[in-house]
């Protein structure tokens, strides 16, 4: 991502915060954000396990997971600090909970179980291979299964600062490291979702 994108995607953002007629996190109503959860965790298990949460913004996966998970110790990633500092206030609390500033395309992913971005991979970018390469990494760190989700460019009207990808072109390539990862849409007008799986998770 060059620094114009990067630029454009905190102006996104920090244009957002504040205005309490739009969510600074580009989720359209917390009911999109909790569908998107909800088939997050259809990935596997994860009580008990590490959990890596990349674009986490202000760490609301957190308490969602620990409402279907037990044990599971969460980290949160995100390059925005405000987004940081909002997660650490309102979440910083819980047990086995982290959060860390960092650019998630230059940083190296620690091993856990589970990786999940949501809405991480929807900003534009010059870089044609920046989902794939960045899914790649998130499988390589993952010893259990991962799971994102992406605006689907069938539906999504394009802006100055997110894009959607075509379903089909990165469960294709998804299934070129797991064969059966799986494709969720449907839950909301303009999303998808893959699912992929270690055969021993």
């Amino acid at each position: 991502m060059e620094l114009f994108e990067k630029a454009a995607v905190l102006q996104f953002h920090r244009r957002r915060i504040g205005d309490p007629k739009r969510c600074a996190l580009g989720w359209r109503t917390p009911e999109s954000q909790r569908l998107r959860f909800d088939v997050l965790c259809r990935v596997g298990d994860m009580s008990g396990c590490k959990v890596l949460d990349l674009g986490c913004g202000y760490g609301d996966l957190k308490p969602f997971l620990d409402s279907r998970f037990t044990e599971l110790a969460y980290l949160g990633v995100d390059h925005m600090p405000e987004f940081i500092e909002e997660a650490r206030r309102r979440h910083g609390h819980l047990p086995r909970t982290g959060f860390v500033q960092a650019d998630m395309l230059n940083a190296v992913l620690p091993e856990v179980d589970y990786v999940l971005a949501s809405g991480a991979m929807s900003y534009r970018n010059s870089n044609a291979l920046y989902p794939y390469n960045l899914i790649r990494q998130m499988w390589e760190a993952a010893t259990r299964g991962i799971a994102f989700n992406l605006l689907d460019a069938n539906v999504f009207e394009a802006t100055h600062v997110l894009c959607g990808r075509d379903p089909l072109d990165i469960l294709a390539f998804c299934r070129t490291l797991d064969p059966a990862a799986e494709l969720v849409a449907g839950y909301v007008a303009d999303d998808f979702s893959i699912l992929m799986r270690r055969p021993s998770a």
